[in-house]
């Protein structure tokens, strides 16, 4: 509406301008209200902003088309602009920076078998929305281990899942939350889940009453695009940060391998949405780019929203099926005896009562649409926004510029501000010709590769 508004003054303003000067010759150069029609044609044509309007426009079609073939979708065109204005850009990190393909990579028990151990988290994890719960869910599924109702569920944003199993409470999340619940890690436990996180994979600990019963590690492994990506984006002079809820640990070991220094970790969405406002208080024009459903504060706080769809909502492609899982992964996967008739996941009752809880707490999620969508690609169609919009921008300056040596160089001589120097009004067939040239390079410009 604004770049409309302005386009409006601006022909407002040729037509004042040509007035005036044409009302001048009238009354004091005592000419004909022919010659004077004819001065304010010549001004009017000189100072209109058609040019300027066409190749504007010309360039936003472009734009638009290019957004279109790449698979960018764009909730509000001023947010492009906006876009050239942030000078530091936030990343989640699951789905965002990483392939969104979550496995498990280990099973650690402690006083139980491995399948217990993993039907006992994945029953808990049943309703839970949060990637690693359909990892582990599914991955007992596919095992076809036995999954226990519990009577109640709930789910603590950046922490874990709390459950009651048969009477008894069963915790799936970080240590420091089952530290604060006042549940008994042993030493070996507490060891191992640092040697994990160490190495790129997300230990969730699993407790029965108040004990851990073992460490289930899962691993999402940073898209080979993003690091390209990422480096890209450096180079155009953008400051990165980091705002993850994954560990300390794990957030260090990700900032470290895609060479991001500024790394805050143990985050809700909430508490994202806080750190962009504390950057913004600094003065800092912030972009976030995450999931639109899981970091929807963050991504409203944020100066402009990209939301980066999550590879959790993308179906497999035969050749993804057929790729090599990682070895751990197929250790799982595999039953002591492929041969024995397995027992059923869950009573008919049991399922109903599951597809009931799913559907209620589909119900109850909103969406957000941020101001950017990113296709499937993720951050490599970010950098290709960015260098379309420069480039949009830089076409922008350059006809403006030429619009304005235009008006300079005709607006004065169809006015006559050269007569004193014997010279005669510019007659508006050439102010015409004139500005259809200009039209042309302006055009021209506009659609250039």
């Amino acid at each position: 509406m604004k770049k409309y508004t302005s386009s409006f003054f601006h022909f407002i303003a040729s037509v004042v301008l040509a007035a005036g000067v044409a009302g001048y010759w009238y009354i004091a150069g005592d000419i004909s209200i022919e010659v004077a029609s004819e001065i304010f044609l010549g001004i009017f044509l000189a100072a209109s902003p058609l040019p300027f309007i066409v190749s504007r426009w010309l360039i936003a079609l472009r734009i638009k088309r290019r957004l279109r073939d790449s698979g960018v979708t764009c909730s509000r065109m001023s947010a492009l602009t906006e876009l050239l204005h942030v000078d530091t850009i936030a990343f989640n990190r699951n789905g965002t920076l990483t392939e969104g393909s979550v496995f498990i990579s280990a099973l650690v028990p402690e006083g139980m078998t491995q399948g217990s151990l993993l039907a006992l988290a994945a029953s808990a994890e049943r309703e839970a929305t949060h990637p690693y719960a359909h990892a582990l869910y599914d991955t007992a599924v596919q095992r076809g281990l036995h999954l226990q109702r519990h009577s109640a569920a709930r789910e603590t944003e950046s922490f874990g899942v709390e459950a009651l199993i048969a009477r008894t409470p069963v915790r799936v999340g970080k240590k420091e939350w089952l530290q604060e619940e006042n549940i008994e890690i042993s030493a070996a436990l507490l060891t191992r889940a640092d040697q994990l996180a160490t190495s790129g994979q997300t230990p969730l600990f699993v407790s029965s009453s108040k004990y851990a019963r073992g460490i289930i590690a899962v691993r999402d492994d940073v898209r080979a695009e993003a690091r390209r990506a990422l480096i890209a984006l450096k180079e155009r002079g953008l400051s990165l940060i980091l705002l993850t809820g994954e560990t300390k640990r794990l957030a260090n070991a990700t900032g470290k391998e895609l060479r991001i220094s500024e790394v805050r970790a143990d985050l809700t969405s909430t508490d994202k949405a806080r750190e962009i406002r504390l950057l913004q208080s600094r003065g800092a024009v912030v972009a976030m780019v995450g999931d639109p459903m899981a970091d929807q504060a963050a991504l409203r706080a944020a100066d402009i929203s990209v939301g980066c769809p999550s590879s959790l909502e993308k179906q497999p492609t035969p050749e993804e099926e057929d790729a090599p899982r990682d070895p751990l992964h197929e250790e799982l996967m595999r039953t002591d005896n492929p041969q024995e008739e397995r027992e059923p996941l869950m009573s008919p009752e049991d399922a109903a009562y599951f597809e009931a809880q799913t559907l209620r707490n589909q119900g109850h999620s909103t969406s957000y649409t941020s101001d950017i969508t990113l296709d499937a690609s993720g951050l490599p169609s970010l950098v290709t926004l960015w260098d379309t919009c420069n480039a949009a921008r830089a076409r922008a300056k350059q006809n403006l510029w030429l619009s304005i040596l235009f008006l300079l160089a005709f607006v004065p001589a169809a006015a006559g501000a050269f007569t004193f120097m014997d010279a005669t009004v510019l007659p508006y067939p050439f102010v015409g010709g004139g500005l259809t040239l200009l039209l042309l390079l302006l055009i021209v410009n506009a659609v250039r590769e």
